[in-house]
């Protein structure tokens, strides 16, 4: 009875046994199409020892590596793609003797589950695997119909150079305008100064001038060093910028404004400004239209002692005048009257110049005279007349 047991009890585990063994076989069967079925889509298995890699591109460089794409290419097949590449025959596991499948169980061997889900690794049972597996094909197909929208621009390379390109003929631009900018401010720069020293020139000139020019037709007897005048800036950083003053100072008279002086006062400085002026750059004659109508008398002799003495040294003066002051100091009179029968205008000219000859010749001999009665030379000297002025009027 104990033998019948036993008998029983060993069927039983001869069967358990085989059934496993069956079992396993069609496992190891699986595996291995699951190995050709990866050697055929070329998917890269995690094997057991491998370093882990990261994310990688179709052509199988890993993403974020270093090396060109050059020394990429020439790299030796690693093992497992040599594997790949060699065993891309049908064979079938029961064929122990193939040593491809020898190979294959091999690799079986060390192949890594520790990165697969707890649940994946228990035995499942067919209604569980159909289950797996189509989830496995619905996230697969999820994927694929992603990577199917995404519709990637085959021309994004050809645009990608010719922005590029566009980029660098635009560096080049922006450099040449750069250029061209500094260029133009060392030009505005050096005109700049040129600007500021030449008015500089002439403000140093006219300044210097005025005070000369007024000084000689302020003083006198009495205030033998004249008044003073000058000009004065608003800005001397860049005085083209800015205005400037006019001041002018009456001998024996404190500072005041131009605007606290009386009409002669003004007339004389204003007078004297444009003396200076001209003297910077001399126009060949003047034209002065009653500058005398708010002098005084002592005032108009200094004015028409001093153009006296520039008409006779490097212009002319036409002076419209009512002064009989003006009238005396003359070269020539020029009268404009009407004429009644035409009714119309008419000019008269008087040569004064022809007077003086003739004062000259009854000087020279009343000198003769003195000379001959036995007269002193200081006699003889005041005796002598000097020449009229050389002013013309009008």
């Amino acid at each position: 009875k104990d033998f019948k047991e036993s008998q029983s009890e060993r069927s039983k585990v001869s069967k358990a046994v085989t059934a496993e063994e069956t079992s396993l076989e069609q496992l190891r069967g699986k595996l291995h199409e699951t190995l050709q079925k990866a050697r055929v889509e070329k998917v890269e298995l995690p094997m057991i020892g491998d370093q882990p890699r990261g994310r990688r591109t179709r052509s199988g460089r890993n993403l974020g590596d270093s090396s060109d794409e050059d020394e990429d290419e020439s790299e030796e097949l690693q093992p497992s793609e040599q594997r790949t590449v060699n065993s891309l025959e049908p064979t079938q596991w029961s064929q122990g003797s193939n040593p491809k499948v020898a190979a294959d169980r091999d690799e079986a061997e060390k192949l890594d589950f520790s990165g697969m889900r707890a649940d994946l690794k228990e035995k499942l049972t067919d209604r569980e695997e159909r289950k797996v597996r189509k989830e496995f094909e619905d996230a697969r197909a999820k994927i694929e119909a992603e990577i199917e929208g995404m519709a990637p621009n085959m021309k994004a390379h050809e645009a990608f150079s010719a922005i590029t390109e566009k980029l660098k003929d635009s560096g080049t631009d922006f450099e040449k305008a750069k250029q061209n900018a500094r260029k133009a401010v060392a030009e505005f720069q050096r005109i700049k100064n040129e600007r500021t020293r030449r008015f500089m020139d002439a403000f140093n000139h006219i300044d210097e001038s005025l005070k000369t020019i007024y000084r000689d037709m302020t003083k006198s007897s009495k205030h033998p060093l004249g008044g003073n005048a000058y000009l004065s800036l608003d800005d001397s950083e860049e005085p083209y910028k800015g205005g400037m003053k006019f001041n002018a100072m009456p001998p024996m008279k404190r500072f005041r404004d131009m605007e606290q002086l009386s009409g002669g006062e003004k007339t004389v400085a204003a007078l004297a400004l444009l003396f200076a002026i001209h003297s910077f750059h001399p126009a060949p004659f003047f034209v002065m239209d009653e500058v005398d109508a708010a002098l005084d008398n002592v005032n108009l002799l200094k004015v028409c002692n001093y153009i006296q003495q520039r008409s006779r040294a490097d212009c002319q003066c036409i002076v419209i005048s009512l002064k009989d002051m003006f009238y005396e100091r003359s070269d020539s009179l020029v009268g404009i009257c009407k004429d009644v029968g035409t009714n119309s205008s008419q000019t008269m000219t008087l040569d004064l110049t022809q007077y003086d000859k003739k004062d000259e010749k009854k000087g020279k001999k009343r000198s003769r005279r003195a000379v001959s009665e036995g007269g002193t030379p200081s006699k003889r000297q005041a005796l002598e007349l000097s020449p009229a002025p050389t002013i013309t009027t009008q």
